[in-house]
């Protein structure tokens, strides 16, 4: 009974010591330092899509809004003004929304690989067209193209809030670690030094049609959110030491983080379509 008592209690010891091990090892991992760096790219690639996609969108879009609108208000007019709009949406909406696609499949095909690079996913692909035509042909109506438009849409928000997060989590994580440095200083801490509002709006307007999206305004008073105003060194320390212990917890939460976008990311762009300009169509 003693016996068994001993391996128990040593068992349940080297459980606890692999789980610190585990808790404090995450500072040295290099996947802990790829994963942050997946995050920060997320925040300028998102918003590069963001603006290739809506710029792409914009002109086909339009041209079938404004004749969308003519054949409501003005239907006469549009025997007249119709033909020309469609013309210049034949020559030049339809190859500008083709080429945002070939675009979207791209830098879908980025994202993958740097998913694969960075967060160690391995995202497979469907099998490349045997034909120019039949890329073509995929290019507008395979799934795999609309759900890389989706994912790369949404790398915007993701990206934001990745952004977010990190500069949060490494601010509040500095801070702390460096009390001693700056002790008994009351300027020290995390303010917001002028109110923040943000209203996220989208809006389309082309004469009586008008599209205005702008659920809430969201608003961060003007004051301190953290203090760290402490008067011996010391307490400092201990400060700093639980700042140490903050940013172990962070590094878990940004590990934690990457891990979803992951997920995410196979989710997505699993089979999508190979890249055009790294891996061409046989002839």
């Amino acid at each position: 009974m003693a016996m068994l008592s001993h391996r128990s209690v040593g068992a349940a010891f080297d459980r606890a010591r692999a789980a610190i091990q585990r808790f404090v090892g995450v500072a040295t991992r290099r996947q802990t330092y790829r994963n942050i760096a997946y995050l920060f790219l997320s925040f300028p690639l998102g918003i590069g899509y963001f603006t290739v996609l809506v710029t792409g969108f914009a002109i086909p879009f339009g041209l079938l809004f404004a004749i969308v609108d003519i054949s409501r208000t003005e239907p006469v007019a549009l025997l007249i003004a119709g033909i020309p709009i469609a013309l210049v949406m034949i020559c030049l909406g339809v190859p500008v929304a083709f080429c945002t696609l070939v675009a979207s499949i791209e830098l879908s095909a980025l994202e993958r690989r740097l998913a694969d690079r960075l967060l160690g996913t391995d995202i497979p692909t469907a099998d490349p067209a045997t034909s120019l035509r039949e890329r073509a042909l995929r290019v507008v109506v395979d799934r795999s193209t609309w759900q890389g438009v989706g994912y790369l849409f949404s790398k915007f928000v993701i990206g934001t809030a990745a952004f977010i997060g990190l500069v949060l989590g490494m601010t509040v994580t500095y801070a702390l670690v460096a009390a001693p440095l700056h002790y008994q200083n009351q300027l020290v801490g995390i303010h917001i030094g002028e109110p923040i509002e943000f209203v996220p709006e989208l809006t389309y307007q082309h004469d009586g049609w008008i599209v205005d999206i702008a659920p809430v305004t969201l608003s961060i008073a003007d004051g301190e959110l953290i203090s760290l105003y402490v008067d011996s060194l010391s307490t400092a320390l201990a400060v700093s030491a639980f700042g140490v212990l903050v940013g172990l917890v962070v590094l878990h939460l940004f590990n934690a983080a990457a891990w979803l976008l992951a997920r995410y990311t196979e989710l997505l762009l699993r089979n999508t379509q190979p890249s055009i300009v790294s891996e061409p169509p046989e002839r």
